[in-house]
């Protein structure tokens, strides 16, 4: 049984992600670039993010996003308790793990720390449920048959919703969120490398802004 907590936050991170529908993903390295994104993303009207933990470099700044309270800050690329670790002590609202990791769902409860596992199969997904996970990513999603395997996922497992991920752009983002078990969609095209390294950020407050407008 679910805690009125795990309740309130699925309750919470599922209205902040419906709202936005979208969820940009960027390896954030600098304090230059936390300042850069999170102005953009609240010029663009968009409260949610993904820090891909893919660089050691991230470690040292994930912590600067708690100068920004009106974004909802997810940690990605979670794959040890170390990570676990450094997420809640850096202030982040919740983790993503790329994989289900029993020993990090059962963890991350023993830590209070809110995490959306990883998965693409029926079999993953029973098991998440029966750890209590009820929002999850799907992951690689173009690779583990896309939104019409989410699609057929449904009507089998009805309690249960997706943030798919990998792969995942402009081009299919509809045939994702017209889906009643997707809450949105994570992808890294909202902000690319390239606006990063150029420091860039009215070009991703634009494209943020032309993508969410111009989903249906």
């Amino acid at each position: 049984m679910m805690l009125k907590k795990e309740l309130l936050f699925l309750m919470n991170i599922n209205q902040q992600l419906k709202e936005n529908r979208v969820l940009p993903l960027a390896t954030i390295t600098s304090k230059e670039q936390v300042d850069g994104i999170s102005q953009a993303l609240l010029k663009a009207n968009c409260s949610v993010l993904e820090i891909t933990l893919r660089d050691d470099r991230v470690r040292e700044v994930i912590h600067l996003f708690k100068n920004y309270s009106d974004l909802t800050i997810g940690l990605g690329t979670i794959r040890s308790s170390e990570d676990i670790d450094l997420a809640a002590s850096s202030g982040v609202h919740f983790g993503i793990t790329p994989g289900l990791s029993k020993t990090l769902c059962e963890y991350a409860k023993d830590c209070n720390f809110q995490l959306i596992p990883g998965v693409q199969s029926a079999s993953e997904i029973m098991l998440a449920s029966e750890l209590g996970y009820k929002l999850l990513k799907f992951f690689p999603a173009e690779l583990s048959g896309g939104a019409k395997k989410l699609k057929a996922m449904q009507a089998v497992f009805p309690d249960i919703s997706f943030v798919p991920t990998g792969g995942v752009n402009s081009s299919n983002f509809d045939s994702y969120l017209a889906l009643n078990n997707v809450v949105c969609v994570g992808s890294s095209d909202l902000i690319s490398n390239e606006m990063l390294i150029n420091k860039d950020w009215n070009s991703i407050s634009s494209n943020i802004i032309k993508i969410k407008d111009n989903l249906l």
